[in-house]
């Protein structure tokens, strides 16, 4: 079946509307950058100060900075680095843990699992504090509108498009023989039904290397519209930037479950968008297998969606919270959270690293689920 997978990628390529969602999705991604509305000029000024007085904020930074020649942007810096200190010395992830119990009113057996949680947190609090990831500089007063874009905006818009993609790809995929009519010819035999094999890794490969590109492009593009230098490799921790919870507004710090730079946060968020891209796919190519019908499997996955939504909202209404936090655990709710991904994450989630075991296990059941439906599709009766 090898032989064949060339072939069905090419057959893929053909179809015009793949590179048109291509560009389209990356002309939007270039517009989307070029509005951003980050003060350039700022965090160009900022890198600068940073390779005179240094990175961390203590007292003769500030000394190196007041001794620079005065203008709007210094004083700007000397202004957001006035009154600051390591907030992470002495702090206390219980109370912590215990201001996001009340604060969402969490009740049964989660608050005793979110309780175990924060108590985990606290050794990496204590490496933030002596790492003194708090008075990390990063960008002052325009590292949060950077880190946000860049984490919660720029990157959501990316695996969004890469599971749009992958949705339709995966649907699309399985049942093209069905599209074109030749199913009865090429399905009606064992050696036919394998094909869907290289259909699988064709539109897999395909898949990929879209999100694969989109990345690379995208990044690079806003690399090169805002050039953030040493921006990358600030700590996700300073106190610049804080961890917000919606739809109630509360700020807490931005506490990973290692300390991380802004390097290492967006790359650990590639890798696990691409194993959410990977299940997309897979996920809709079964689908389609069963439906036999490429709109009719996408039927089934918009009515799987929003029946999602739908008890989602009825489980947060009513307060059932042992249901939700195991609704935390579908691909769904991974991907509604990812601007949270390898934090704390507050009321989503009650074990550290969540999300990234909620995401092994997924594409482990994808696994059965391929597994049982080849034994399906080997005896199904085309129609």
């Amino acid at each position: 079946m090898l032989r064949i997978i060339p072939f069905e990628v090419r057959k893929l390529l053909e179809q015009p509307m793949i590179l048109l969602f291509f560009i389209a999705s990356l002309l939007l991604n270039t517009i989307y950058i070029a509005t951003a509305g980050l003060d350039q000029s700022y965090l160009d000024y900022v890198q600068e100060t940073k390779e005179k007085s240094g990175s961390f904020i203590t007292s003769e930074f500030r000394e190196k900075l007041s001794n620079q020649s005065a203008s709007r942007q210094q004083q700007r810096l000397l202004t957001e680095t006035a009154e600051l200190e390591n907030i992470f010395q002495g702090y206390s992830t219980e109370a912590l843990g215990q201001e996001i119990i009340n604060f969402y009113q969490i009740q049964g057996s989660v608050t005793e699992k979110m309780k175990r949680k924060y108590e985990k947190l606290t050794p990496i609090v204590h490496e933030l504090a002596e790492e003194q990831a708090a008075l990390e500089m990063g960008a002052a007063g325009e590292t949060m509108s950077v880190f946000t874009f860049i984490r919660n905006r720029l990157f959501h818009a990316i695996l969004g498009e890469s599971l749009i993609f992958a949705l339709l790809l995966g649907l699309y995929g399985s049942t093209s023989e069905r599209l074109t009519k030749t199913d009865v010819l090429v399905m009606t035999s064992k050696t036919g039904r394998k094909t869907q094999v290289s259909k699988y890794a064709a539109s897999f490969i395909l898949t990929f290397l879209f999100y694969g590109a989109m990345v690379l492009l995208t990044f690079g593009i806003f690399n090169y519209i805002h050039p953030i230098g040493t921006l990358w490799q600030t700590s996700m921790s300073t106190q610049f930037h804080v961890n917000i919870y919606f739809p109630q507004l509360l700020e807490i710090p931005f506490i990973p479950w290692q300390p991380m730079t802004l390097l290492n946060y967006t790359i650990l968020s590639i890798v696990l968008g691409g194993l959410l891209v990977i299940f997309c796919h897979g996920f809709n190519f079964l689908v389609g297998l069963w439906t036999d019908q490429l709109f009719r499997g996408f039927i089934v996955f918009i009515v799987i969606y929003v029946v999602f939504l739908g008890l989602e909202q009825i489980i947060n209404q009513m307060g059932w919270w042992n249901l939700h936090s195991l609704l935390m655990w579908h691909p769904i709710s991974l991907w509604k959270v990812q601007g949270y991904w390898f934090t704390e994450m507050g009321p989503y989630a009650t074990i550290p690293w969540q999300e990234s075991i909620a995401m092994v296990i997924n594409i482990f059941l994808l696994g059965i689920g391929g597994i049982l439906t080849s034994k399906f599709y080997a005896t199904k009766e085309v129609k």
